[in-house]
């Protein structure tokens, strides 16, 4: 099922690199209640993904806690929601037809390997981690 994920996030990025997009790294996505006001949201098998390449830092309030110094410390591992969003005006006509086509996507992998499909906040998410890895 991983390798299934990173193929689909490689399909992801390559359609990403092909809209008109620039991301200045200013990393306001990455603080959720702060500049944009939203949330970032995962499916189960992103979470697999992720759990098979990171460890949930500690929690950093409505940031991401990935974020280090301006940087996602987690790029690799990143969820779809993460690689899509760009704060670029340009990007806003794609941003939504590709999120569909991609859950689209992860709702199949779910199907797949009979995984419950799950779609739930990413800091609630890591938090969960966290503390069941704590119990």
């Amino acid at each position: 099922m991983l390798r299934h994920v990173e193929q689909l996030y490689a399909d992801l990025d390559k359609e990403i690199t092909a809209q008109p997009a620039a991301c200045v790294m200013k990393s306001l996505c990455c603080h959720f209640e702060g500049h944009y006001g939203h949330r970032l949201y995962v499916t189960a098998v992103e979470a697999c993904y992720y759990l098979s390449k990171e460890t949930p830092p500690p929690a950093t309030g409505d940031s991401c806690p990935h974020l280090v110094n301006g940087l996602c410390g987690a790029r690799e591992a990143r969820p779809a929601g993460c690689r899509i969003f760009f704060c670029d005006p340009s990007s806003q006509a794609w941003q939504g037809p590709l999120t569909e086509t991609y859950l689209a996507r992860l709702k199949q992998l779910h199907v797949r390997f009979n995984i419950r499909y799950v779609y739930a906040d990413w800091l609630v998410v890591l938090e969960a981690i966290r503390t069941h890895r704590l119990s």
